[in-house]
């Protein structure tokens, strides 16, 4: 079993803490707000660094991404073959908040 800032994880699940369970609700409530289909996207949840005003630079906190699908059989660069526009959530790990809201490509 390994234990990340979201929750502990093994082979058959992933238990999230509340902070997460928190965080991915309020960054699907504003994803909802962009008016894209929730069934084009995969849902990436990551640990990764704060920078830029994100809480306190270097410090650990929970990215939420919306990743759009590819268009299934086209080609092309960027979001040229996206089924929508990719979104990504830096979420505090103590209380679930928001942190930043950031366009991905």
């Amino acid at each position: 079993m390994s234990e990340s800032i979201f929750g502990t994880m093994d082979n058959n699940h992933v238990t999230l803490n509340a902070a997460t369970v928190i965080g991915l609700r309020s960054a699907y409530e504003d994803f909802e707000k962009s008016g894209q289909d929730i069934n084009n996207f995969e849902i990436a949840i990551s640990e990764r660094k704060a920078s830029n005003g994100e809480g306190v630079d270097g410090k650990d906190v929970i990215g939420v991404t919306f990743v759009a699908k590819l268009i299934p059989g086209k080609r092309g660069l960027g979001d040229a073959n996206r089924l929508g526009n990719s979104i990504n959530y830096v979420i505090s790990p103590e209380s679930g908040r928001i942190l930043g809201i950031y366009g991905t490509k």
